[in-house]
């Protein structure tokens, strides 16, 4: 059978993995989010270690590393497209698919509810999507194989799910030997060179900043200290030495891959990424404008 890792939403999974066959969540959670979670054996719920965020604060993460409202609709809509190329029994809309998602009311979803489909929330979604003029087993292939932030982020559109617990069971799959605390923190790096680029950008444009050097004053005045070495190199020229913010530092070593004087650790990337959401979050409403 093997050993499951879990992701819930209010105590309901909403996706799952085996093995060494699993989807890492750990970007959803903001730092701090370790926690005791409940965890359901045969023996009954015991607390074990893993990651908790409100719905809510899982959404922000969602909206600002991808999957803003247009970006979810602009994925759902390519794959879409891209599976009809050689299937076109399919016939499934974006805004068809966040109805149906919104729809489902987590607040009083129970076990219970789930139970006739083994417990498998892609068959319960799957169920409420199918129609007499759409084919269950095409749609089963579909949301299978669809992206889950696609779906996760759809859920956030209800506005009564926000303040609900999303959990991270992770400890088991740690126990038994298949992975270490170190494979679940792992990084998608180019994902995350993809986002901390947008996020860079998007906070300039926001602002009215022109040029790395007044945003790298601009970040120093939000708090962020100049104190990341980074060298720059000059074609026929020495190396200088510079002392930058590490949101700059880091733009500056993923534009420049040419300069080898520079280094861009997975940490490095994570802790600026991190740095950089926690400077929209003191923007004045709306932020960033991505709902």
């Amino acid at each position: 059978m093997g050993t499951q890792i879990m992701l819930s939403l209010n105590d309901i999974n909403i996706d799952y993995g085996k093995n060494r066959y699993w989807k890492s969540h750990y970007w959803l959670f903001p730092p701090g989010s370790e926690a005791n979670v409940p965890t359901e054996y045969v023996s009954g719920v015991r607390l074990q270690p893993g990651y908790e965020a409100s719905l809510a604060d899982v959404r922000f993460r969602l909206c600002h590393l991808g999957y803003s409202y247009a970006e979810t609709r602009a994925k759902f809509e390519t794959y879409v497209h891209r599976w009809q190329r050689t299937d076109d029994d399919l016939q499934i809309t974006y805004d068809e698919f966040h109805d149906t998602m919104t729809g489902i009311e987590f607040a009083t979803l129970t076990s219970d509810d789930l139970k006739p489909y083994i417990w498998d929330f892609r068959d319960f979604v799957i169920d409420r999507l199918a129609t007499t003029q759409r084919d269950k087993y095409v749609l089963e292939d579909f949301i299978y194989g669809l992206d889950f932030s696609i779906t996760l982020r759809t859920l956030c559109d209800r506005q009564d799910n926000l303040q609900l617990p999303v959990r991270w069971q992770t400890q088991d799959l740690i126990d038994s030997g298949w992975v270490t605390l170190e494979d679940l923190k792992d990084i998608d790096r180019q994902t995350y060179i993809n986002n901390h680029t947008l996020l860079c950008g998007r906070i300039q444009d926001h602002v009215g900043i022109d040029g790395l050097k007044a945003f790298d004053n601009w970040l120093h005045a939000q708090g962020l200290p100049k104190a990341t070495p980074y060298t720059r190199s000059y074609p026929g020229g020495s190396p200088t030495q510079e002392t930058l913010t590490l949101p700059v530092a880091v733009r500056h070593k993923i534009h420049h891959p040419e300069n080898t004087h520079n280094t861009l650790p997975d940490e490095e990337l994570r802790e600026s990424t991190e740095l950089l959401l926690d400077i929209v979050k003191q923007l004045p409403p709306p932020g960033l404008g991505l709902a």
